[in-house]
């Protein structure tokens, strides 16, 4: 049940690496490839929540 959990925890931690690039070090653009990886991470957990929850 626990690991139902998880990608909310990786998504909360990807926001918060995001508003802390954005915000603090102000040095985003230079990483938009993570970025990039991070928003098709959350896509495919959001089609795998999607089709396990169905």
């Amino acid at each position: 049940m626990l690991r139902l959990f998880i990608p909310i925890l990786f998504f909360a931690i990807f926001i918060a690496w995001v508003l802390y690039r954005l915000l603090i070090k102000k040095d985003l653009k230079q990483n938009l490839n993570s970025l990039y990886l991070g928003l098709i991470f959350i896509g495919v957990w959001v089609l795998i929540y999607y089709f396990l929850l169905k």
